[in-house]
C-alpha cells in the first residue's frame, strides 16, 4: 500500500484547468492519478487519468453478434499492434449499487471515506491522488488546497 497518500476532489474534470492549477503549486504532475468520468485532451497531460464510466455507458447500441462478419472495424477487436498505438488509458467501471468494489480499492482510503470519493466521481467531479507522498504529504495536501481541491485528506 502507498505511504502518505494525499487525495482531494476537483469540482470538475477539466484537464487543462486541473493541470494549470496543480502546476501553479509546483506539484510533479507525473505522480498524480486522476479518477474522472471524462475529460477532454487527456493525452496532452502528464497526469495519469483513469477514466471511469458505468457499465451502461460502455455498452454500445449494437452487440458484437449484430456486427460480426460485416467488416465493421469494431467487430475485429482492433489491431493491437505493439508500438503503433498510444499507451491506452485505464478505464474503470463504476460499481453497481450494492457492490462493495470501489474505484480506490488498492489505495489506503478508509472505508468510511471511500464512498464519498466514489460519489464525487459519479457526480462528475474528478478525484485527484498523489500516492507515496511520504514525508511530503503535508506539503502536497497544502498545495492541493491552494490549487482549489476540496475535501483534501492524507492517509
Amino acid at each position: 500500500m502507498a505511504a502518505g497518500l494525499v487525495i482531494g476532489i476537483c469540482s470538475n474534470s477539466d484537464v487543462k484547468a486541473l493541470d494549470d492549477a496543480l502546476s501553479a503549486q509546483q506539484i510533479d504532475l507525473e505522480k498524480i492519478k486522476v479518477f474522472a468520468g471524462d475529460g477532454d485532451d487527456l493525452e496532452a497531460s502528464p497526469m495519469d487519468f483513469i477514466e471511469v464510466f458505468s457499465e451502461t455507458e460502455y455498452v454500445s447500441g449494437l452487440s458484437d453478434d449484430m456486427t460480426r462478419g460485416t467488416g465493421v472495424l469494431a467487430d475485429s477487436g482492433g489491431t493491437n499492434v505493439p508500438g503503433l498505438t498510444g499507451e491506452p488509458r485505464f478505464k474503470a467501471f463504476f460499481p453497481e449499487e450494492g457492490e462493495s468494489k470501489h474505484y480506490l480499492d488498492g489505495f489506503p482510503v478508509p472505508g468510511d471515506e471511500v464512498e464519498n470519493f466514489d460519489d464525487a466521481i459519479a457526480e462528475g467531479h474528478a478525484v485527484v491522488l498523489y500516492p507515496d507522498a511520504g514525508a511530503d504529504a503535508p506539503k502536497i495536501a497544502a498545495a492541493f488546497k491552494a490549487a482549489g481541491l476540496l475535501n483534501v485528506r492524507s492517509f
